[in-house]
């Protein structure tokens, strides 16, 4: 029987969040290392200009008797694959088989994976017709930065076979992509201008910076904080999104700016482009003027291996933890304000807030205030006719509506959030190396109180949120999205050749 053909056709990335992934990595190589082991499991997807996105969503255990414990390979009972394609008529996700293979086999498919996955993408295309098959093998085998879970894929969708080109395992960054089954070239040797990196976290911190994508959301005094920051750490890709452009109220924050930029009003992300191209030229910058939920948006965020929030706007922390839960991507949100009245500071504030795909939402954090909410989505138009009516009221000795107030300034000054975006970009270093987690939920610092006044807020998940329930679930759960971008949005735009 002729191999299953290797595709070169649009890529397609991978995206396991931290609870499947740790189940399926138990799960499959619980026969480790003579012996195979497989699952069936559930997968959500979006297409993107780029190509195929896929999440795992849910494993569909084998239970006693559904593969055969007898035979090293894997062997899979009719009433497992009937039970699960049975399944598939009751939702809406993917379906897929994910098997390892033993100790020192690189993850290649056999002609009997090959027969295997022939037969499932027909089979199931009658209980899920239009939705992707996806098939997967892991290995555990020592790659060039040590240890490494190395992973292959194929996808039947659209009626043609696709290879997985990329993975991105939530804080995993030795979960590796060998399309094919093949090995993936060799990472770079780390420069010199990385030696203090590389001397404090090895060399292989460097190769796996290098091949990461950090998408921020918000490029203002934050977020150019942060991008200079891992942008010499050596990350491979950065993605930066802002609706705003330079003014003179932030040029005292807005790392990389000129007052020129001013006058002549450089959108934010063109200013963040060039302060890469002067210290790091090897960095790819891909830039956009837009914001979260706009569909560019989002193809061109979730392929990023973390999302980081970096401004001050309810809305785009909605969306942020959104993105975070049902395309299994983690996220980091941070922010810094000061605090007093009357020319006294009382507090100086930073925060940080993590959301992993498994963490509550804002919302579940009491973070999101409605009246702020609803503002921010107002158009210019409705700000207006709410200040008309509101001072209306105020003529009749009625209390206006508090929708109708001025969206408050946050204050904050450069060094507050300088300090904010660089402790995110050491996090997030920390995650995409893998050399340090973040132990707190939400980290709050008053950088005017005794030891900082660090504490960490873990919250709860509230009632029945959809935060718990379609985690991975991609576009399969689109109605649960907190919000729809409004008509009155300026349509996003990437830059792809303006000078810097």
């Amino acid at each position: 029987m002729n191999p299953i053909p290797r595709m070169v056709g649009p890529a397609t990335l991978l995206r396991f969040a931290s609870p499947e992934f740790d189940r399926l990595e138990r799960l499959v190589f619980r026969r480790y290392p003579r012996k195979e082991w497989a699952s069936f499991a559930r997968f959500g997807w979006r297409e993107t200009p780029e190509g195929l996105v896929v999440t795992l969503a849910a494993l569909d255990e084998p239970v006693e008797g559904d593969l055969d414990d007898g035979v090293a390979d894997v062997k899979i009972s009719a009433s497992y694959s009937r039970r699960i394609a049975l399944a598939a008529e009751r939702h809406a996700l993917g379906v897929g088989i994910i098997h390892s293979h033993p100790e020192g086999a690189p993850p290649r498919p056999s002609s009997i994976d090959d027969e295997m996955d022939r037969y499932y993408a027909e089979y199931f295309a009658d209980f899920a017709p239009g939705r992707p098959y996806l098939s997967l093998i892991m290995s555990e085998l020592a790659g060039d930065t040590g240890k490494e879970i190395a992973v292959s894929g194929r996808i039947f969708h659209g009626g043609i076979w696709r290879e997985v080109t990329r993975v991105a395992a939530a804080r995993r960054p030795d979960v590796v992509a060998w399309p094919g089954g093949e090995r993936p070239p060799a990472p770079p040797i780390p420069p010199e201008r990385v030696a203090r990196l590389t001397s404090a976290f090895g060399k292989e911190a460097y190769q796996r910076l290098q091949r990461a994508t950090v998408a921020l959301i918000g490029a203002g005094g934050t977020g150019s904080a942060a991008i200079p920051i891992l942008a010499r750490a050596g990350v491979g890709r950065l993605i930066v999104v802002d609706s705003d452009h330079a003014s003179e109220s932030n040029l005292e924050r807005l790392h990389g700016s000129v007052p020129q930029d001013a006058t002549d009003a450089v959108p934010k992300v063109t200013v963040a482009r060039r302060h890469v191209a002067g210290m790091s030229p090897d960095v790819v910058v891909e830039t956009w003027i837009g914001r979260l939920p706009q569909p560019e948006i989002i193809d061109a965020v979730i392929q990023a291996d973390v999302l980081m929030g970096c401004t001050d706007q309810h809305t785009s922390r909605l969306a942020v933890s959104d993105i975070a839960r049902r395309y299994a991507m983690p996220a980091l949100d941070t922010g810094g304000l000061i605090e007093g009245a009357n020319g006294v500071v009382t507090g100086q504030i930073v925060q940080l807030v993590r959301f992993l795909p498994e963490d509550p939402c804002p919302q579940c954090r009491g973070m999101i205030n409605p009246t702020r909410f609803r503002q921010e989505l107002m158009s210019a138009d409705e700000r207006e006719a709410a200040k008309a009516e509101a001072e209306a009221a105020v003529a009749r000795g009625e209390r206006p509506d508090p929708i109708a107030s001025a969206i408050p300034q946050i204050d904050t000054v450069g060094y507050i959030t300088t300090t904010a975006g660089t402790l995110a970009a050491g996090f997030v270093i920390g995650w995409l190396t893998g050399r340090f987690d973040p132990k707190f939920e939400r980290l709050q610092l008053d950088l005017v109180a005794e030891c900082l006044g660090a504490v960490d807020r873990p919250q709860r998940r509230k009632g029945d949120c959809a935060c718990g329930r379609v985690r991975g679930f991609a576009d399969q759960a689109a109605d649960t999205a907190p919000f729809q971008p409004p008509a009155h949005w300026e349509p996003a735009r990437k830059i792809v050749a303006e000078k810097v």
